[in-house]
C-alpha cells in the first residue's frame, strides 16, 4: 500500500513522470493525441519545484517510487491536481489523495473547493461529492484547447 507524505524538491522528476503517464494513458479515451501531447508538454520537472512548499502538495510513494500526487491551493480554494500512475488507477489511491487534500482545505478554514476536471475524471469527482457546474475550453499557452468541467464541492456536506 502506498503511503502519503509531503512532496519534496527531489521528487520533481518522479512527479513529472506520473503526470505525463497519467495524461497520456488515462485520458486518451476522451482527448485527441494532439490535445494529450500538448497537455503532457505543459509541465516539466522544474515546474513542480515552483509550487512545492507553496501549496498543499502530497505524493503517494510505494517501495520508494512516486505513484501519485495531489496539489491544493489554499489561497484560492482550487484543487489543482490529483494524478495517479496508470497502474494505480482504480485502486483507491486517488481517493486517498483527494481526502488528504480535503482535510488540508478544512484545516485551512476553506468552506468549499473548486477544480477543472478532465473529462475522464468527472465521474471520479462526482463520486466524492463534487458537482459539475459547466464545461469549458481550457487554452494552453501553445494555443491548443481541450474541454474540462468546472466542478465544486461544499466541505460542509
Amino acid at each position: 500500500m502506498a503511503t502519503l507524505r509531503p512532496a519534496r524538491l527531489e521528487d520533481c522528476p518522479s512527479i513529472w513522470r506520473v503526470f505525463t503517464r497519467a495524461v497520456r494513458e488515462l485520458a486518451r479515451s476522451h482527448y485527441t493525441v494532439e490535445e494529450l501531447e500538448a497537455w503532457a508538454a505543459l509541465r516539466q520537472p522544474e515546474s513542480f519545484a515552483a509550487v512545492i512548499g507553496k501549496r498543499e502538495f502530497y505524493v503517494a510513494e510505494d517501495a520508494g517510487a512516486i505513484v501519485g500526487y495531489g496539489q491544493l491551493n489554499t489561497a484560492t480554494g482550487e484543487l489543482e491536481a490529483v494524478y495517479v500512475a496508470p497502474e494505480w488507477a482504480n485502486r483507491s489511491l486517488g481517493r486517498r489523495l483527494l481526502e488528504k487534500l480535503e482535510e488540508a482545505a478544512w484545516a485551512a478554514g476553506l468552506k468549499s473547493l473548486h477544480l477543472r476536471a478532465s473529462l475522464n475524471a468527472v465521474g471520479f469527482y462526482e463520486h466524492f461529492g463534487y458537482h459539475a457546474e459547466r464545461q469549458e475550453m481550457h487554452r494552453l499557452p501553445t494555443g491548443v484547447e481541450f474541454a474540462v468541467v468546472h466542478m465544486t464541492k461544499s466541505l460542509d456536506e
